[in-house]
């Protein structure tokens, strides 16, 4: 079950822009031509933000709901994101197989972990030991590639290096969203390089959970999107401030303060939210809350979910 979704990068139409930041509420965004896009300043950048996912998508940045297709569904598009590639069994959780089944079950985006080895090289994993998703231990930071390849990472599967899955996704629909773990031996440089290489710049965006990490990202590479992992919801206007792309909201934030989407919103910065395992109900509520993206560990029943707005929509 797959939904219309493009992978071309569009420029956005600059005059079109004043409808969405307008106080009426959202609007539909129009984008044309196939053109580079570049940093605005502002709002203007959430909204262009859009472009990089999905051709012919509205992603509505600001303001409120202006109208509810039923009693389930808002009118704005949603970006489906899978959490760690997808945790579902039988596919490990940040390996290939993972990111494989992501891409075929409907994902827009795929979220990864990156982490730093002993000897320099990137590579994807949650957790900073090895001790729960591999059959070795310790620390990541004190294995080489080559020790960390040798590992099983479920099911027979391995430990996949950074450029494995620019590999994978270049050719795709599918974006990346890099949470870049805090770590003394992570190499951004290396991380924007590899990108760069790919010529995937447009079709990454960088978690970052440091303001120190969103300023270096960038600085390297000021094309690169970038969504704030923020810790804390008295962080969200420091990581507004840094020129953040994309907030990231956890979903008992979104409970507990109703109105803190909308508060988000009125930045200029479209809301993420990390569902993880929540039910489709929960999920409901939390789009119709007013997110703009969801990142779940289930891929295929976002994908279901997705569906049943889009018909949804199309119904008369």
């Amino acid at each position: 079950m797959k939904r219309n979704a493009q992978s071309n990068v569009i420029e956005c139409v600059p005059s079109a822009l004043k409808p969405a930041m307008s106080s009426a509420g959202r609007s539909s965004v129009g984008f044309y031509s196939r053109n580079p896009v570049l940093k605005f300043p502002g709002a203007v950048t959430a909204i262009c933000l859009a472009t990089v996912f999905l051709t012919s998508v509205t992603l509505i940045s600001a303001g409120s709901p202006s109208k509810q297709i039923d009693a389930a569904w808002p009118d704005w598009s949603v970006i489906s994101v899978a959490h760690r590639g997808g945790i579902v069994a039988g596919y490990p959780e940040n390996t290939l197989s993972a990111f494989r089944r992501a891409i075929e079950t409907g994902a827009d985006v795929i979220e990864i972990d990156l982490r730093g080895t002993k000897d320099g090289e990137i590579v994807i994993l949650h957790d900073s030991t090895l001790d729960r998703t591999t059959d070795g231990s310790g620390p990541v930071t004190d294995h080489t590639l080559a020790e960390l390849k040798s590992l099983d990472a479920g099911g027979g599967e391995r430990i996949p290096t950074y450029e494995e899955v620019l590999s994978l996704v270049s050719g795709t629909r599918v974006k990346l969203l890099l949470d870049i773990k805090v770590s003394p031996v992570l190499d951004k440089r290396k991380v924007v390089r590899l990108t760069e290489q790919h010529g995937l710049v447009l079709d990454v965006i960088v978690g970052a959970r440091t303001l120190e990490d969103l300023g270096e990202f960038r600085r390297l590479n000021p094309n690169l999107r970038t969504l704030g992992f923020v810790k804390t919801i008295d962080k969200i206007d420091a990581f507004n401030r840094a020129g953040v792309d994309i907030i990231r909201l956890w979903d008992r934030w979104i409970e507990s303060e109703p109105g803190l989407v909308e508060t988000v919103h009125q930045m200029g910065r479209p809301v993420w939210v990390t569902a993880k395992d929540a039910s489709p109900s929960k999920i409901k509520q939390l789009i119709r809350s007013g997110v703009n993206g969801v990142l779940s560990d289930y891929p295929e029943q976002m994908d279901f979910l997705l569906e049943e707005m889009n018909k949804a929509r199309s119904a008369p």
